[in-house]
């Protein structure tokens, strides 16, 4: 019997690496779960610390461990003084870790990359940060280390990822102002492509058994703004989002339109239709009865 293939998750203790790492283990993946701060987030697999910032320390855990498939999805807070740098550090660890263990490499970045200025984005669109946008700018800088290291990895970028659990990062926020007896500020403006959080994990286990290489925007099919993403997931959670919410419109630094073209994503996944919010809902709902 062949052994099952093994697939390293960065970030796995985050709000896209739970579910993918719950996705995978189910789907017969043997599931190493990385984390540096919350083990107790650690949904399947095998929780495995490790500090990304440790160029060392990553290449010779990958060795150690072998993975087949490395999915890069760890973030951090967008807060303190060396976050940017980390999200850079952590990409040349990983994409030097995995050249050296000759693992195919997936890692997520965003479409923060680019500034708004064009109605919709594919692959082949120039990136450029909005002015000021520290974490877009980094994350750029990260793709450009993962393809230079390691031409042969996929740069998945997606958008608003969402989920209906309230542990879900779009839904805690809001949840927890809510508690905390405040109204939620949601920008009506700013238009996005949020993608459920369980399509996305699919689309990414359903790449990590193909060659694909370079650039690929993973996003939902419809635009919508932050606003009505906001509602749609406190209506799905029993709140009523006319006494808790306040549109609002963002501020002049935030990109207005940042759309994905999913052409070539919906080229090469067969088995993963990328969902709207209302058909997302839909099947969380269907879950759930």
């Amino acid at each position: 019997m062949n052994p099952r293939p093994r697939l390293f998750i960065t970030g796995a203790s985050g709000t896209l690496g739970g579910p993918l790492s719950a996705q995978a283990a189910a789907a017969g993946w043997d599931v190493i779960a990385g984390y540096l701060s919350h083990p107790q987030r650690i949904r399947a697999g095998l929780p495995y610390r490790l500090d990304l910032r440790d160029a060392a320390g990553v290449r010779a855990s990958v060795l150690a461990l072998q993975p087949d498939v490395i999915i890069h999805t760890a973030v951090t807070e967008r807060s303190g003084p060396d976050y940017a740098e980390t999200i850079r550090l952590a990409a040349r660890s990983v994409a030097d870790a995995a050249r050296a263990a000759n693992a195919r490499l997936i890692a997520l970045s965003t479409d923060l990359v680019f500034d708004g200025t064009l109605p919709v984005y594919d692959e082949t669109a120039l990136a450029r940060p909005a002015p000021g946008n520290v974490y877009g700018r980094a994350k750029l800088d990260a793709e450009r280390t993962l393809l230079t290291l390691y031409p042969a990895a996929l740069i998945v970028r997606t958008s608003l990822i969402y989920d209906f659990d309230p542990a879900n990062a779009q839904l805690a926020w809001m949840l927890r102002a809510i508690a905390q007896g405040e109204r939620v500020r949601l920008y009506t403006d700013q238009i996005r492509c949020p993608i459920w959080v369980w399509t996305l994990a699919s689309a990414l286990l359903e790449l990590a058994d193909s060659s694909a290489a370079g650039l690929l925007h993973v996003v939902g099919p419809e635009p919508v703004s932050r606003y009505t993403l906001g509602c749609a997931l406190l209506e799905a959670v029993g709140r009523d989002p006319a006494a808790h919410v306040v549109p609002t419109t963002a501020p002049s630094n935030v990109p207005r339109r940042l759309v994905l073209s999913t052409n070539r994503a919906r080229a090469m996944l067969r088995a993963t239709p990328l969902l709207s919010l209302a058909d997302a809902r839909a099947r969380w709902e269907a879950r759930r009865a």
